[in-house]
């Protein structure tokens, strides 16, 4: 066999492996990093953080983790969770605007409390959720591709 012939079917089982992990990319990365982070989201935010996290496939052989989680009015949610906030003033819409008169919220102590105006700390430390979703499972990503194709060339003669 001359060496061009070798060259030209070992650059086709490169085509065919990568085309394979395309292929199954996004299915992989839902069972290694979207549904163990969903999880993750819901007990540590709640149900509603959990559904606004979504992979998108963002091109040949690559995945995007997407948190777009917002606010009635539309506020990125996801952004203040994810990079933090300065300190800030929330008041009461007021039903006349489509709100409420007072906010709402569990106190500390598990009684109701209400206020027209409060001055929220802010969270100014990066939180970084997503970069770090994205850092703790991406090996065990890359370690399902590199299983999964191993199996696949062992089958199947890729």
């Amino acid at each position: 066999m001359s060496l061009d012939l070798t060259k030209q079917r070992l650059e086709s089982v490169v085509d065919r492996v990568e085309r394979y992990i395309d292929d199954n990319i996004e299915v992989w990365a839902t069972e290694t990093i979207l549904l163990p982070a969903q999880s993750n989201l819901e007990t540590s935010i709640n149900a509603r953080a959990a559904r606004a996290l979504t992979l998108e496939k963002s091109g040949f052989m690559k995945i995007d983790l997407v948190w777009d989680l917002r606010g009635d009015d539309g506020e990125p949610l996801h952004f203040f969770l994810e990079f933090g906030t300065r300190p800030h003033k929330i008041e009461a819409k007021g039903k006349e605007h489509g709100g409420a008169n007072a906010l709402h919220w569990t106190g500390p102590s598990g009684k109701n409390v209400f206020a027209k105006i409060v001055n929220h700390p802010g969270s100014t430390k990066h939180v970084g959720l997503i970069q770090r979703i994205k850092d703790e499972r991406m090996p065990a990503l890359q370690a399902k591709i590199v299983s999964e194709t191993q199996n696949k060339m062992e089958t199947d003669s890729l």
